[in-house]
C-alpha cells in the first residue's frame, strides 16, 4: 500500500466534510509517528495533492514530553531535528511547526500509568486542536489486531471488539477529527518506507518490558501466531471491520426504538422539568427482557453519551443493584466521573458526586433591581455552568420583589413558607415539586441577605413577604444535560 496515497485518502474523506483548516501530527518521534509525517509531508508538497495548497501550508506537529524516561529530553530534541529537517527540505513550501508540551503524571495512577500518560496527551491535544482540524495519529494494522486480542481476553463485547476507530471527534467536546490512515497498513511496511528514505527515529526502551500487557502480546505472543499464519493479518483486519460494521448496525437499530421510546413527559408533576436536558433512559422499555437483552440496550443508550462505558461486572452491578432495586429507593452506580440514577421510572446519566465536590460554588451576592433588571450570579460562567438561572420581570403573576439578596446552595436545616402556604422543611418541598435528591445540593437558593433565610427557590416558588403581583422577577432553573 502507497503510504502517501492512504493519507491523502483519509484526508480528501475529512475534508468532504469541511476544509481542512489546519493538519495536526501527534508526534512521538517513534517509527510510526515519523513515517506519517514523513509521507504526509511527501504526498501534499512533493506530490502536489489535490488538496487545496492554500489550506494546509502549515502543518503542526506535538510531542508530548511525559518524563518517563530518561531519554525523554532526546525524543524532544529528535522530534524538532525531524521538523526542522522537513521544512528546510521543502522550503517555500510548508512550515513544519513542532510544539512541545511537558506534563506531570499523577504519581501511583489506579489506572496505571499508561492510561495517566494517555489521558495527560489527550488533554494537551484538547489544548491546541480546534474544530474544523485534523489530528493524525500513526497507529497501524499491527496495533489494531494487538487491540483486538486483548479486548478479546478481557471479555469485550462488539465496542471493544470493532477496536481502534480510522476516524472519530478528539472528544464529546471538541469536534477536532482524529484520523488514522494507517490502520490497515502493517508495521513492516513503515519499517520499510523508513529505511528507504533514510530516515531516523526514537526507540521507547519500555516497549521490551514485556510485564506490560501489550508488549507481551507484541513480543512473546503474536509473533509466534505470525510464524503459524504468516498471511492472516489482513484477514484479521477483516473481522475487526466486520464487527465494527455489525456493531454500528445494531447500535442503529437499539438506538431508534429507544430514542423514540424515552420521551419526556413534561406534565408529570413526579419529575421537575428542570431534569428535562439530563440524559435519561426510560426503564420500561426493557421490563420484559431478560438482563442479557436488557444490558445490550443500556449499552447502547450509554454509547451516546460516555466514551468509557461501565465494564461487564459493572454493567450487572447496575441491572441488580440500580434497576431492580426497590420500587421506594433511588439507587445509584458510579463509574469514574459519571453515575446512573434511578427515578421515577427512569435512569438520568449525570456527573458522580465526587466529580462535582469541588466545582459547584454559588455563594455570593444577588442584586435583584427592579430598575437596572439585572441578576448577578457570581462565578457563573455558561460554557461550563451546571445548570442556567433564566429569570424576567412579569406584571401577571407573583413573582420575587426587587431587594438585595444573597445566592447559595440549599443547606439540610432550610426551611422555607411559599405564599400561601405552611412552613416546612426545604426537604419536603424538594420532595412535593419531584426534585431528586441527587441534584437538590446543586440548585441554587436565593436567601435574605441579613436572615439567611429562604426567600425564593428558583423553578420552584417565592415565599411569603418576598412577591409581588406586579414587576416581580419570575426565576427559573434548568440543569444543563452536558455529561
Amino acid at each position: 500500500m502507497d503510504l502517501g496515497k492512504a493519507i491523502l485518502s483519509t484526508l480528501e474523506q475529512a475534508n468532504e466534510q469541511g476544509d481542512v483548516q489546519c493538519i495536526w501530527v501527534a508526534l512521538s518521534a517513534g517509527i510510526d509517528s515519523t513515517v506519517l509525517l514523513h509521507a504526509l509531508v511527501d504526498e501534499l508538497f512533493d506530490k502536489r495533492s489535490a488538496l487545496p495548497a492554500e489550506k494546509i501550508t502549515t502543518i503542526k506537529a506535538i510531542h508530548v514530553h511525559h518524563g518517563l524516561s530518561n531519554n525523554a529530553d532526546d525524543w524532544v530534541k529528535q522530534a524538532q531535528s525531524l521538523c526542522c529537517q522537513l521544512s528546510a527540505d521543502y522550503e517555500g513550501a510548508v512550515s513544519v511547526e513542532c510544539i512541545v508540551e511537558r506534563v506531570q503524571l499523577e504519581a501511583g495512577s489506579s489506572d496505571g500509568i499508561e492510561q495517566a500518560a494517555r489521558e495527560a496527551r489527550y488533554q494537551v491535544f484538547e489544548q491546541y486542536c480546534q474544530a474544523g482540524d485534523v489530528l493524525l495519529q500513526g497507529h497501524h494494522l499491527d496495533d489494531q489486531i494487538e487491540t483486538f486480542f486483548m479486548r478479546a481476553i478481557r471479555g469485550s463485547g462488539l465496542t471493544g471488539l470493532s477496536g481502534i476507530p480510522q476516524q472519530r471527534n478528539l472528544s464529546r467536546s471538541n469536534t477536532c477529527q482524529i484520523l488514522r490512515p494507517f490502520l490497515a497498513v502493517e508495521k513492516q511496511q513503515l519499517i520499510d518506507y523508513a529505511k528507504a528514505h533514510s530516515l531516523s527515529w526514537v526507540e521507547d526502551e519500555s516497549n521490551l518490558d514485556s510485564e506490560i500487557d501489550r508488549n507481551w502480546w507484541r513480543n512473546e505472543l503474536l509473533p509466534q501466531i505470525w510464524q503459524r499464519y504468516p498471511d492472516k493479518k489482513q484477514s484479521l483486519s477483516r473481522t475487526v471491520n466486520t464487527v465494527k460494521h455489525e456493531k454500528d448496525l445494531l447500535q442503529t437499530l437499539l438506538l431508534k426504538e429507544i430514542n423514540t421510546t424515552t420521551v419526556f413527559v413534561q406534565t408529570d408533576q413526579k419529575i421537575h422539568p428542570a431534569l428535562k436536558d439530563i440524559p435519561r433512559f426510560d426503564l420500561t422499555l426493557i421490563n420484559e427482557l431478560d438482563s442479557a437483552v436488557a444490558v445490550s440496550y443500556l449499552r447502547a443508550w450509554l454509547a451516546q453519551f460516555v466514551d468509557v462505558l461501565p465494564s461487564r461486572v459493572q454493567m450487572k452491578s447496575i441491572y441488580s443493584d440500580v434497576i431492580e432495586a426497590q420500587m421506594d429507593a433511588e439507587p445509584s452506580f458510579t463509574w469514574g466521573d459519571k453515575a446512573l440514577y434511578r427515578y421515577q421510572g427512569y435512569l438520568f446519566l449525570w456527573h458522580s458526586a465526587d466529580a462535582l465536590k469541588d466545582q459547584v460554588r454559588y455563594e455570593g451576592v444577588a442584586v435583584i433591581e427592579q430598575n437596572q433588571q439585572s441578576f448577578i450570579l457570581p462565578n457563573y460562567k455558561r460554557e461550563n455552568a451546571l445548570g442556567e438561572l433564566s429569570y424576567k420581570t412579569s406584571n401577571k403573576e407573583c413573582g420575587l420583589k426587587p431587594g438585595d439578596y444573597a445566592i447559595r446552595l440549599w443547606q439540610p436545616g432550610d426551611a422555607a413558607k411559599p405564599v400561601d402556604r405552611s412552613t416546612r422543611k426545604m426537604k419536603k418541598w424538594w420532595q412535593d415539586y419531584g426534585v431528586a435528591s441527587w441534584v437538590r445540593n446543586y440548585w441554587p437558593i436565593i436567601v435574605c441577605k441579613t436572615t439567611n433565610e429562604v426567600v425564593a427557590v428558583p423553578g420552584l416558588f417565592v415565599c411569603q413577604g418576598y412577591f409581588t403581583e406586579q414587576g416581580g422577577w419570575l426565576m427559573d432553573w434548568r440543569f444543563n444535560g452536558g455529561v
